[in-house]
């Protein structure tokens, strides 16, 4: 059975206090993402962060294998 690979990533931005919307936004968007992804059969195998000054970026890793 052949393995499939995908990556998702999202960009989560420093914000000031009041912008925090936007922020819980983008969070809210990698969760769905991810969901979405497991209920279509894939699995979260790995999450890497990349900090930078402007914010965070989650590269998160999903496998599936094809049951042909």
């Amino acid at each position: 059975m052949p393995q499939q690979i995908t990556t998702v990533s999202t960009f989560v931005p420093v914000v000031e206090e009041g912008e925090m919307s936007r922020q819980l936004r983008k969070i809210a968007e990698r969760d769905n993402d991810l969901s979405t992804h497991a209920n279509n059969g894939w699995t979260l195998t790995h999450t890497a962060t990349v900090t930078g000054t402007e914010g965070v970026m989650f590269i998160d890793t999903l496998t599936r294998t094809d049951q042909h």
